[in-house]
């Protein structure tokens, strides 16, 4: 099997991995929804989460604007040691004295992100909604007012998010699903959402509307019959929307003329484009594509359509083993983060863009290893690389999640609740992993899933994450206090016992031990 077996020969195939009877591979084929499920024993896509040998590296991330920004804006600027030693009791009474923050009655924002981030969450903590098929998007409009989920059912939910309660504002039945809803976006000013599907089309819908408000942007400019948009993006102004493609092809739309124009990434038309947005919510001309050869390319869409054999890019960055699956933009217009299936995040700093001279000598790494992440299992090397690509010019790298199955979503913690401090993705052992920006090592691991979550969204004002997962449920990750401390036990078990075994021996130890020790 492995790389020769398609159905679509795209992105989202679903496959899941289970057992028969009898412990053989069986393949099962639903017509109706062409879907394909590849079955195989649990020791293929073991639940544990990989084990990352080396330590991250901080050296060149500490020397960044950014690094220094969300030390700031967290309110982590502080010593370590003064951070062991805050207390909030004492921070409420210095509020209460009007001492806490200078020439103000009330925290600082820093302040306030600080505390915010002692309560980020940790744990599953209800089961908001079962559904009947896998679930592909999850995602809050941008004041968190209400929810969208879309699934293979070929339905898009639409939730109340403003008081927590999510309940059922609007169900819509989508038009021409043939595989399944891939991606969805909403709309700047949240009244219309647009949907992309394995179609030449963007579809576009009102929140509040039915099947028969339906608009449709269609894509002329194709080489091909066969066209998946694997992910879209409105623009900042909400006149434009642009989607990511096979045939290696960003497609951006007109939302008013629903005329259509095409970046071509590659010369020829054999490279998906997994993921794609815009680099600043503040300008909507350049935009950004991940490439399924692991490159990153930026476009002026002022600029990009003089060719129609290759647009040319304005940077590119080199530095993944392989496909990207999603980007997400710290929207200050210089640094973007990426998930990939060489299991890793990276983050990259738009100043610093790769050199093409080492495209070579990078591609010929990649072909070292050859792997379907839909159906394979990781590669090792993939997990503890023994040297970066060439060419790498990312700042930091993130690693200790899974990503396979399916284009995994990782994207950055709030700004106005966290300052960005974490960085927060779904995994394929159905855990969401949030990362400390700042130290590169996990910080939570929410289990509850038992299938991979393709796509989460933490609530712009709550410390809330909503969860969507293949196993077709959607979950609410909050704060659990006892699921805290019983981490912290934990930390101080583990540094006592490290603590205790660089204790000197005592003399009958060390007698004992040589007397048992073999010759």
């Amino acid at each position: 099997m492995g790389n020769h077996l398609s159905l679509i020969g795209g992105d989202d195939d679903g496959f899941d991995s289970t057992d028969n009877e009898m412990g053989f591979n069986v393949i099962n084929f639903t017509v109706n929804a062409v879907d394909m499920e590849l079955r195989t024993p649990a020791r293929v896509h073991p639940n544990n989460l990989p084990v990352i040998r080396k330590k991250p590296n901080l050296e060149k991330f500490q020397g960044s604007d950014m690094f220094k920004e969300i030390r700031a804006l967290s309110g982590s600027s502080s010593s370590e040691e003064q951070q062991q030693h805050w207390n909030l009791l004492k921070a409420l009474q210095q509020r209460e004295n009007g001492v806490a923050a200078p020439g103000s009655a009330s925290f600082s924002s820093n302040q306030q992100r600080y505390i915010n981030n002692m309560y980020i969450p940790n744990q599953k903590t209800t089961r908001l909604m079962s559904l009947d098929s896998k679930i592909f998007v999850t995602k809050f409009n941008r004041d968190g007012s209400k929810l969208m989920t879309a699934c293979q059912d070929g339905y898009v939910r639409i939730y109340d998010g403003l008081k927590g309660t999510y309940h059922l504002l609007n169900r819509i039945n989508a038009r021409d699903v043939q595989y399944s809803i891939i991606d969805a976006d909403f709309s700047p000013n949240g009244q219309h959402f647009a949907y992309s599907t394995w179609s030449r089309s963007f579809f576009i819908m009102p929140v509040n509307g039915t099947g028969d408000d339906c608009q449709w942007i269609d894509v002329n400019d194709m080489s091909s019959n066969r066209v998946g948009i694997f992910s879209l993006r409105y623009s900042p102004t909400g006149d434009t929307i642009i989607g990511g493609s096979n045939n290696a092809s960003v497609i951006v739309g007109d939302v008013r003329t629903r005329a259509t124009q095409i970046v071509r990434t590659h010369r020829m038309p054999v490279t998906d484009v997994n993921a794609v947005s815009f680099v600043n919510d503040n300008n909507p001309n350049v935009i950004i594509a991940g490439c399924d050869d692991g490159l990153l390319k930026v476009y002026d869409l002022r600029t990009s359509f003089r060719s129609r054999s290759l647009s040319k890019s304005v940077v590119s960055f080199i530095g993944h083993y392989d496909g990207i699956t999603y980007i997400d933009s710290r929207n200050d217009g210089y640094y973007v983060l990426s998930n990939s299936k060489d299991q890793s995040i990276k983050i990259w700093d738009m100043r610093q863009p790769s050199n093409l001279r080492h495209r070579c000598s990078a591609r010929q790494q990649q072909l070292e290893t050859t792997w379907d992440y839909r159906w394979d299992r990781v590669p090792r090397e993939f997990y503890n690389p023994h040297k970066a690509l060439d060419g790498d010019t990312s700042i930091m790298t993130y690693r200790g999640h899974r990503v396979s199955k399916t284009l995994l979503r990782a994207k950055f913690s709030p700004l106005e609740q966290t300052g960005q401090r974490y960085i927060y993705t779904g995994c394929a052992t159905g855990r969401i992993i949030i990362y400390d920006v700042l130290t590169g090592k996990i910080k939570e691991a929410i289990e509850g899933h038992r299938n991979v979550i393709r796509d989460l969204d933490w609530h712009p004002v709550r410390s809330e994450i909503v969860s969507g997962s293949w196993d077709s449920h959607v979950h609410l990750n909050a704060f659990n206090r006892n699921m805290a401390n019983n981490h912290s036990n934990q930390s101080k078990s583990r540094q006592s016992s490290i603590h205790d075994n660089n204790k000197p021996l005592r003399r009958s130890r060390r007698l004992a031990n040589r007397n048992s020790t073999p010759y």
